[in-house]
């Protein structure tokens, strides 16, 4: 079975466009800016594929997120590493859902982590709205012969 990445990214007229996962990549480890996202927030959809030899590569998982970019064109670390706290503090009630006896502070960790889950997605989630899901969904069925795509609705 082969499991690969797409990405795509809202350009500025609103279209969809392919981002190429290398390209991505290069921007993510700061080895090649992308010159066109510098300074910017950008609306990306990463999807992950997956497919057996000769068949039809099917879509797994997509995820819909707001992705900064600093000056040069460098995803920003800043930025990442803030949506990565926020996730880790957006679970710190977790515990408390398994065992709410064992902690005392588990009101404190319930506001902490819904504080983090508001402003995680103020920040870092995008939602599509049904016509940008469809193309998105068309998207990615393209290279599938036949494919029509789901529809939301």
């Amino acid at each position: 079975m082969t499991v690969w990445r797409r990405y795509l990214v809202k350009d500025a007229s609103g279209r969809l466009v392919e981002l190429p996962s290398r390209q991505f990549d290069h921007a993510d480890d700061g080895t090649a800016p992308l010159p066109g996202f510098a300074g910017r927030c950008v609306e990306m959809v990463s999807a992950i594929l997956v497919g057996g030899r000769g068949d039809a590569p099917q879509v797994a998982e997509v995820s819909f997120t707001k992705l900064y970019f600093d000056e040069s064109g460098f995803v920003d670390a800043a930025k990442r590493e803030r949506m990565i706290r926020l996730m880790l503090e957006s679970c710190a009630d977790r515990i408390c859902r398994r065992a709410p006896a064992a902690r005392p502070d588990c009101a404190t960790l319930s506001r902490r982590a819904g504080a983090a889950r508001d402003q995680l997605m103020r920040e870092f989630a995008w939602n599509p709205q049904p016509a940008e899901l469809n193309a998105v969904f068309r998207q990615l069925d393209a290279e599938r012969p036949g494919a029509a795509g789901p529809t939301v609705h």
